[in-house]
């Protein structure tokens, strides 16, 4: 993937929250899949424990038990036995009203872990409900406008030219989101995190304040700078 698109996804971490805290959440009820690190199995008992990461970041313990209905695959799809969990395991959950209705292993793939990769885990969910076919959609419509001329190839030019847009609009979303007395500016008092950490080298001009063109320049700045291959930086931290 180019180096501008997988920049601009790590750079999106760093401005105040991350776009995970921004996306509208699935009413409850609703099934969808939740990634998860096993931590403990217990067959005795038919229990498993996993932890997951909220948006923001916190770790969370859960527990849940194995009941009969509960489907169990493996990192391929196939239908798997409880003795293929490992403690350590990274996998898929899926919850329905609450209650537990499939575990999925994932394969290990560490550093060599790609998007695509993500792509094809939401096809193998995609009868948890409707909203798994909606976000195979969104990803679909976000790809047709990388290939301007529908010959089925995507234009790296296009490719650029979105991930300018998606930062234009990750900057816009932050800083209204920073500016609480909505006078323009981001004061020192008013800014958060690696923002904050950064302030005086993101206000150039020394006023005691950051304006959207600073922050634009210096978030443009910082996708420049992103590695190849995108080696994610450190969340923004929420505390003063």
């Amino acid at each position: 993937m180019p180096r501008s698109l997988l920049a601009a996804l790590s750079v999106g971490l760093l401005l105040a929250g991350g776009s995970a805290a921004e996306r509208p959440k699935k009413e409850p009820g609703g099934d969808r899949p939740t990634r998860v690190t096993i931590t403990q199995i217990d067959a005795g008992k038919g229990s498993i424990k996993v932890t997951t990461t909220d948006p923001q970041g916190k770790k969370q313990e859960r527990t849940f038990q194995l009941t009969g209905d509960v489907r169990l695959f493996d990192e391929t799809g196939r239908k798997a036995e409880l003795a293929v969990f490992e403690s350590g395991n990274e996998a898929l959950i899926l919850e329905s009203a609450g209650q537990l209705r499939e575990v999925r292993r994932l394969p290990n793939l560490g550093r060599t872990n790609r998007l695509s990769d993500a792509v094809r885990t939401a096809i193998e969910m995609h009868e948890c409900d409707a909203g798994c076919v909606g976000e195979l959609q969104a990803m679909y419509d976000m790809l047709r406008k990388l290939d301007p001329s529908h010959n089925g190839k995507i234009d790296p030019q296009a490719v650029k030219a979105e991930a300018d847009n998606l930062l234009r609009e990750r900057v816009k979303g932050v800083f209204e989101r920073l500016d609480a007395n909505k006078d323009g500016k981001i004061s020192k008092e008013e800014a958060r995190g690696l923002i904050r950490e950064h302030f005086d080298r993101i206000d150039t001009d020394k006023d005691g304040s950051i304006s959207p063109e600073e922050l634009q320049k210096a978030a443009s700045e910082r996708r420049q700078r992103q590695p190849a291959g995108g080696a994610a930086q450190p969340k923004e931290k929420e505390k003063n």
